[in-house]
């Protein structure tokens, strides 16, 4: 039975019951009954209180008898409360477990992934391993094909060594022989070559690189001003070669200066900032013959100030003089270097910025032996010096 339709019912009977009720309460009233010893317009009420009792009692029974759940609701109340909240901590644990189950799912999950990702990367290796096998295979076989090579070669090796070596024990005779041979030329040789480099050097004036002059500019000329300080440096040049015996038949003069060297001068007496002009002797030159030479040219800037020190060093005066005289010869060499790298320019033919007397030498050696212990020597500059050097230096104690 439907909802609507047990409404429907229940209205109309509810009706129907209030009517009766309404008209026996009448009916009571108008033949003024009594009941319970009541006076009638009592009985009216009470009448009227029954007829609605009996309306809602049946309404309950026709709704007991049509609807379970009405029955339910009324007597069964209590019991399902108690059901409700049973299943509710039911639901309750089966939701915990429900969370754990998926948990321990989300973590199985990743543990699967994971033995996943291992095994793709067993498997890859797997594959790399199985390459490198093949490969390996191959390359066993071709070692063994080249060893079987090496093998035939060795066989005709062995049989060419045993020929060689025969032919070896005859040819070391012969070097033997042909190092005497070498030994007497190389005496001959030596014995001619010191021969004719003494007859060849007795008439050097000049030798190749020798440094003929230092020349100082300030430089930043005028082009004619540029040509008449070259043409000074030339007359000096000239003066210098001919008092050392350079000379020419031809009327060239003692001094030969290539064109490009020429230009060269006048262009670095043109630009600004001083320099350095370095006139080298660019061969050997004999007597009578003209110098050929070419220039260096550097900036032109002081290098060691006076009374500068340059370097100290310990020496041992209790030594022996060689040993000293070593040890001063090792300073000086220091020296040399120092004064290099900070810019002089050295000798070309000596590698040298400077030297000393050997008066000054041997005294500086006779004055750490007479102290006998060991002395800081320093190397002082006497005078302020340039690029284009010398140095000049003094020991102090």
């Amino acid at each position: 039975m439907s909802g609507l339709f047990l409404i429907l019912i229940l209205l109309l009977l509810s009706g129907v019951i209030a009517y009766l009720g309404d008209y026996v309460g009448r009916k009571v009233g108008k033949k003024k009954l009594t009941l319970f010893n009541l006076r009638p317009k009592y009985t009216s009420r009470l009448i009227s209180v029954i007829t609605g009792i009996l309306i809602m009692l049946f309404t309950l029974i026709v709704l007991s008898l049509s609807s379970e759940n009405v029955r339910t609701a009324i007597f069964g109340l209590d019991r399902l409360k108690k059901q409700l909240s049973s299943l509710q901590v039911a639901i309750s644990i089966k939701n915990e477990e429900l969370n754990s189950v998926i948990q321990r799912l989300s973590e199985r999950t990743k543990e699967r992934e994971l033995i996943r990702e291992e095994l793709e990367k067993f498997r890859k290796e797997l594959e790399k391993l199985e390459k490198d096998k093949e490969d390996l295979n191959k390359e066993i076989s071709k070692l063994n094909l080249e060893r079987n090579k090496l093998l035939k070669d060795k066989e005709i090796l062995q049989r060419a060594l045993y020929d060689i070596s025969k032919r070896v024990s005859i040819l070391e005779k012969e070097k033997e022989r042909l190092n005497e041979e070498k030994r007497g030329l190389v005496e001959e040789i030596e014995f001619l070559s010191s021969t004719i480099n003494l007859i060849r050097s007795e008439g050097i004036i000049f030798r190749r690189g020798e440094l003929i002059l230092n020349w100082v500019s300030r430089g930043n000329l005028s082009k004619n001003e540029a040509i008449n300080e070259g043409k000074t440096l030339l007359r000096l040049l000239e003066q210098i070669a001919l008092n050392r015996g350079a000379g020419s038949s031809n009327d060239k003069g003692a001094v030969w200066l290539p064109k490009s060297e020429w230009d060269k001068l006048i262009n670095a007496l043109m630009t600004p900032g001083d320099k350095v002009i370095r006139s080298i002797a660019m061969v050997n030159t004999f007597e009578g013959e003209p110098v050929l030479v070419n220039l260096q040219i550097y900036p032109y800037y002081l290098v060691f100030h006076k009374n500068q020190v340059i370097l100290t060093r310990v020496v041992d005066g209790s030594e022996t003089k060689d040993k000293i005289e070593a040890k001063l010869l090792e300073i000086l060499s220091d020296v040399n270097k120092i004064a290099q790298l900070s810019g002089i320019l050295p000798d070309p033919l000596t590698n040298t910025v400077g030297d000393i007397s050997l008066e000054d030498f041997y005294d500086i050696v006779y004055k750490i032996k007479e102290k006998g212990k060991k002395v800081i020597l320093s190397v002082i500059v006497t005078e302020d010096t340039y690029n284009s050097g010398p140095l000049k230096i003094r020991f102090e104690l």
